[in-house]
């Protein structure tokens, strides 16, 4: 049986609409290969220390010895008379210490956590934070008072 309709060839329907989704989806897959590399590489990039800033010459560092020595002796006074509780004595000794270092140093490590206090490496500030972190923190401040109060003191006294 013979039919006068004419069928078209295979392939000679158009060809743009293929090559056109095609380019589109092979186009967003590129953006989003680069798009995830990029953020690797963010995430990649070292975080920002503090920066140090060395004084030459600080203010009369003796005189500022015997300011924060003082201050160490009266939150002892404070604490035997029961004016202050040890958790509030280790916060007081805390921001004493952080005072004296940015006044002996011009280090802004009043607003410093502990890791980034280790970053500055100033182990004798260091080790004075890490022993007030869990009384000045905790529920109920477990701690003897009176050593860190002499470790303060001597950390003072010795600071260069």
């Amino acid at each position: 049986m013979e039919t006068t309709v004419q069928l078209q060839e295979p392939f000679s329907y158009a060809l743009w609409l293929p090559v056109l989704l095609s380019l589109i989806v092979f186009g967003y897959l590129i953006f989003l290969i680069v798009s995830k590399i990029v953020e690797k590489a963010k995430q990649r990039e070292p975080k920002k220390t503090p920066e140090v800033k060395v004084v030459v010459q600080p203010v009369d560092i003796e005189q500022l010895k015997q300011k924060y020595i003082q201050e160490v002796n009266k939150i002892e006074a404070e604490l035997a008379q029961g004016s202050i509780t040890s958790r509030d004595a280790y916060q007081k000794m805390s921001m004493c210490i952080r005072s004296f270092v940015y006044e002996a140093t011009r280090i802004n490590v009043q607003s410093c956590t502990l890791q980034d206090i280790r970053k500055l490496n100033m182990p004798s500030l260091e080790n004075l934070i890490a022993e007030y972190y869990i009384p000045e923190f905790a529920q109920d401040s477990v701690g003897d008072v009176s050593t860190a109060l002499q470790k303060t003191r001597r950390a003072i006294e010795t600071w260069n």
